[in-house]
């Protein structure tokens, strides 16, 4: 399980550093467009769609890497002063909350990626990109959030199950409280 998880972890990587790749590809399109537009008066025709497009890829492909390493927005105002029964519900309903809506959104995008495929649309104005191809974004970065949930949720199990059975399987003798401590 935690192979199958490093391994994930190495194609989230993978994915945020392409995330941050199109995030420096864009600024340098939109920076050429403006020079273009206002100082040359000839807009770019295909900037607005492929930032567009850029913008899903930023978002959608850094998501399952923050999920990866827990890097996500939390709030935990109330969760720090749960006791232990309450934080493991909780850790419960977010697991089941966060892989519901990825998987059943990344299951729905894929949908949707097959019919825009299938009916051939594009998107409008003078410059055109399927429109399928910001929904298939959609669909891997939802469905590999969804795997990464899953995954790293069971890691995170199993890491407790050992944490709480190692000191009972190694824990030292008692020590009675009349003896001194060796402690300084």
């Amino acid at each position: 399980m935690t192979s199958a998880f490093a391994l994930l972890r190495r194609v989230t990587t993978a994915c945020r550093w392409v995330s941050a790749a199109v995030v420096l590809i864009l600024m340098l399109v939109t920076g050429f467009d403006v020079v273009m537009r206002y100082a040359l008066a000839r807009p770019l025709e295909w900037s607005i769609t492929v930032s567009m497009l850029g913008l899903i890829a930023i978002v959608i492909l850094a998501v399952p890497d923050l999920e990866a390493s827990d890097e996500h927005i939390g709030m935990d105002l109330f969760y720090r002063n749960f006791s232990a029964r309450r934080k493991a519900v909780a850790d419960w309903v977010t697991f089941l909350a966060t892989f519901s809506f990825c998987l059943v959104a990344g299951i729905a995008a894929a949908r949707t990626t097959v019919h825009f495929a299938d009916a051939n649309l594009l998107t409008a104005g003078t410059f055109n990109l399927p429109i399928w191809l910001g929904y298939a974004l959609l669909t891997v970065g939802l469905l590999l959030t969804a795997l990464t949930t899953l995954l790293r949720f069971l890691v995170r199990r199993m890491e407790q199950r050992s944490a709480a059975s190692a000191p009972a399987a190694g824990a030292p003798a008692a020590q009675s409280p009349a003896a001194p401590s060796q402690e300084a």
